[in-house]
């Protein structure tokens, strides 16, 4: 048994919820990465010069990523969750709707970013730029405000509806898609998001121990060297990335 982790954005309940057997802390995780890229991304395209194509490009290529990843994971609730949730407990229809709406709403709009990625990496200009950039904000805001509703409205149905071989079942779903990030990369940023003194169980628990192997030996080193690009660091020490060693 286990307690359940707190939202990544919903405000704190007046009474702590009851021990579970909380799967849907697993998703949590994902929803922290999520909320740490997409909280980044208005500023990394903020930064780039004007004019700067090689930079446009790269950086380009990471923002399709995300939205790419954001995309897969939605259609994979969209398809394990919300009908489920609508059979088995009824009661929940109108958050169910919610869900589905404002899934809908974010795919929209990760639908017009990654048009204005394409146009501004072409010409790095300073009008797409601030389009771009505006256009990341509001999937910031709209993203915020979706998962801090389904962790609070969702996630505890969830957890009392689905079997362990239901959750099972929709992670193996999950990891038969190809990351649109570098896999070391991703499970990098995943690392950042876990809270410090979390991490290294995490990293045990959650990752097949080649895995583990892999990025001890080989991956940590790709990820250090990816963020300080993306973030524009090249030339600055290591440091603060996630180690797990």
């Amino acid at each position: 048994m286990t307690t359940r982790l707190p939202s990544t954005g919903a405000p704190q309940q007046r009474a702590a919820a009851p021990a579970t057997t909380c799967r849907s802390d697993e998703v949590v995780v994902i929803h922290r990465l999520f909320r740490r890229l997409f909280a980044e991304a208005p500023r990394l395209v903020r930064d780039v010069e004007a004019g700067d194509t090689a930079r446009a490009k790269h950086l380009a290529k990471h923002l399709h990523g995300i939205t790419a990843l954001l995309h897969v994971h939605h259609r994979t609730e969209d398809e394990f969750f919300w009908d489920r949730m609508t059979e088995r407990a009824p009661a929940c229809g109108l958050h169910v709707e919610l869900m589905r709406r404002q899934h809908g709403a974010v795919s929209d709009r990760l639908d017009l970013v990654d048009a204005i990625i394409d146009r501004w990496a072409r010409e790095a200009d300073a009008a797409t730029a601030g389009r771009l950039a505006a256009e990341l904000d509001e999937v910031d805001r709209l993203l915020t405000q979706h998962l801090a509703d389904e962790e609070r409205d969702a996630f505890p149905v969830l957890d009392a509806i689905l079997s362990d071989a239901e959750w099972d079942d929709i992670h193996r779903h999950a990891r038969r898609h190809k990351p649109p990030l570098p896999i070391f990369v991703l499970l990098g940023l995943m690392l950042e998001s876990v809270p410090e003194p979390e991490r290294d169980a995490w990293f045990e628990h959650e990752m097949p121990a080649p895995i583990r192997a892999a990025y001890r030996a080989v991956g940590r080193r790709q990820y250090e060297r990816a963020v300080r690009r993306l973030r524009g660091e090249e030339g600055v020490a290591p440091g603060g990335v996630p180690a797990t060693a």
